[in-house]
C-alpha cells in the first residue's frame, strides 16, 4: 500500500509539470502569436470573410474560388496558390455574419472570447461528472491541452463542435433524446464529426434521437442550399474535390487520425499509393467494432453508457478523413469521462487504469505535439488516440463478460 501510494504521488507530480509546463508553453505561443492572427493568419480568415461574401449580397459566390480569394487578398498576409477555402455548410455563417461588420481584429477577438465562454460552458455540464477533489486538475488539464490552443490560435470552431457533442451526451443523460438529434445535426457544418455518432443512433435503434436528427439535418440542408442557390452547390463540389490537390489544405502526414498515420507508415516504403484502400478497410474496421457494441441496450445511468459514448467519440476522430490537430479536442471528452470512470474505482483490471494513465502523460508532453508538425509527422500523434480506442474497447468487453471491478490505481 506504501509502495502504492509513493508511486500515485511521484505520478501526480510529474502530470503537474507537464500540466504546468503546457499551459505556460502553450500559452507563450499563443501571445507570440497575437499580432499575426489579428492581421489575417489562422483559420478565422475564412469564416469572416465567407461572412463578408454573404452580407455583401453575393451568396451565390460563397463557394467560387476566385471571389473568396478576392476577399482574402485584402488582407496583409501571403497570398496561396489558392485561397483558404471556407468549405463547411453555409448555415454555420449565421453565427459570423454580425462579426463580418466588424474590424478583423474586434471579430477575432469577440470570436475568441465567445470560445472560452464555450470552454466554461463544457466544464460547468463535465466538472458535476467529476469528484470535486480533481475538478481543478480537470478544468487545468483542458485549457494545457495542446488541440485546446491550438483551436483558440487558429480561431478554429473545434471547441464549439465539441460543446454541441456534449450537448448530445448531456441530453441522452437526461432522456430527452430528440434533443439530442437536434444538437447533433446542428454540427453538421463539419460532417466527419457528426455522422459517425448518428450512425450509432440509427444502429442501435434510438429511433427519436436518429429521426430528430435526419428531419433537422434537412431543414438545415435546405436554408444552405437557400443561401447559396443551385450553383453555390455545384462551387462547393468542385472546392471539395480540388482539395486534395493542395498541400497548405490537405496533408495526410499532418493529420493524426488512421489516414495520417497509414500515409506515414507507408511513406516509408513507398507504397502511399495504396493508402486509400488500407485508410478505407481500417476505418470500416474500427467503426464496426465500435457500432457494434452500442447495440445492446444500455441504460444511461450505467457507467458502460459513458464508455460506449466516449468509445464514439474516439472513432470518430481516428476514422475522419479530413483532420488536424485543432479537430483533436473533441477528445477532451472522452478523456474526462473515463478519468471519471477510472477515478470512481469501478474499472474492472488495473493494467487498463495503469494503461491510461501513461497515455494521459503522452497526452501532455509538452513540445512533442509542436516536434511533430515541424517534422511534417503529426499524423503519428494517431497512436496514442489508438492505444486509448484499445483501452476503451477492452473494458466494454471486460464489463460485458461480467468482470469484477479491481481497485483504480
Amino acid at each position: 500500500m506504501a509502495a502504492n501510494a509513493t508511486i500515485v504521488r511521484i505520478y501526480r507530480l510529474i502530470l503537474a509539470a507537464l500540466l504546468a509546463g503546457s499551459l505556460i508553453f502553450h500559452s507563450a505561443i499563443l501571445w507570440e502569436s497575437r499580432t499575426k492572427l489579428v492581421a489575417g493568419y489562422g483559420d478565422f480568415i475564412i469564416f469572416y470573410t465567407g461572412a463578408q461574401i454573404v452580407n455583401d449580397g453575393k451568396s451565390a459566390e460563397l463557394f467560387n474560388v476566385e471571389t473568396q480569394n478576392a476577399y482574402q487578398a485584402r488582407f496583409d498576409v501571403p497570398q496561396l496558390d489558392w485561397p483558404l477555402p471556407f468549405n463547411h455548410a453555409p448555415y454555420e455563417l449565421v453565427l459570423f455574419l454580425p462579426l463580418a461588420r466588424l474590424s478583423y481584429p474586434m471579430a477575432h477577438a469577440i470570436w475568441t472570447s465567445m470560445n472560452l465562454i464555450f470552454l466554461a460552458i463544457m466544464l460547468g455540464w463535465l466538472l458535476p461528472y467529476v469528484e470535486s477533489r480533481h475538478r481543478f486538475f480537470v478544468g487545468a488539464a483542458v485549457f494545457a491541452w495542446f488541440p485546446t490552443m491550438e483551436a483558440l490560435r487558429l480561431g478554429q470552431d473545434s471547441i464549439m463542435s465539441t460543446l454541441l457533442l456534449l450537448a448530445v451526451f448531456v441530453c441522452l443523460k437526461r432522456k430527452r433524446d430528440g434533443l439530442a438529434g437536434i444538437c447533433l445535426a446542428l454540427g453538421l457544418y463539419k460532417p466527419q464529426l457528426v455522422l459517425p455518432m448518428a450512425g450509432a443512433f440509427f444502429l442501435s435503434r434510438r429511433w427519436r434521437s436518429a429521426v430528430v436528427f435526419s428531419i433537422t439535418g434537412l431543414i438545415l440542408a435546405a436554408i444552405s442550399i437557400g443561401i447559396v442557390g443551385l450553383r453555390g452547390v455545384l462551387d462547393f463540389v468542385a472546392i471539395l474535390r480540388s482539395m486534395d490537390e493542395h498541400a497548405f489544405i490537405s496533408r495526410p502526414a499532418l493529420m493524426p487520425n488512421v489516414r495520417g498515420l497509414t500515409h506515414l507508415m507507408l511513406q516509408t516504403v513507398n507504397l502511399v499509393s495504396v493508402s486509400g484502400i488500407i485508410v478505407a478497410g481500417s476505418s470500416l474496421g474500427l467503426y464496426a467494432l465500435c457500432v457494434y457494441l452500442w447495440k445492446r441496450e444500455i441504460d444511461v445511468r450505467d457507467p458502460a453508457f459513458d464508455l460506449q459514448f466516449s468509445l464514439t467519440v474516439v472513432t470518430t476522430v481516428l476514422i475522419s478523413y479530413h483532420l488536424y490537430s485543432h479537430d483533436l479536442f473533441p477528445l477532451t471528452l472522452s478523456l474526462i469521462l473515463f478519468f471519471r470512470y477510472v477515478a470512481s474505482g469501478v474499472i474492472t483490471h488495473r493494467a487498463l487504469s495503469d494503461a491510461f494513465f501513461v497515455l494521459v502523460i503522452i497526452l501532455f508532453l509538452p513540445l512533442a505535439p509542436f516536434y511533430l508538425i515541424k517534422s511534417g509527422a503529426f499524423g503519428w500523434a494517431a497512436l496514442p488516440i489508438l492505444a486509448f480506442y484499445l483501452i476503451l474497447v477492452l473494458e466494454i468487453f471486460r464489463r460485458r463478460t461480467g468482470q469484477l471491478p479491481e481497485p483504480a490505481f
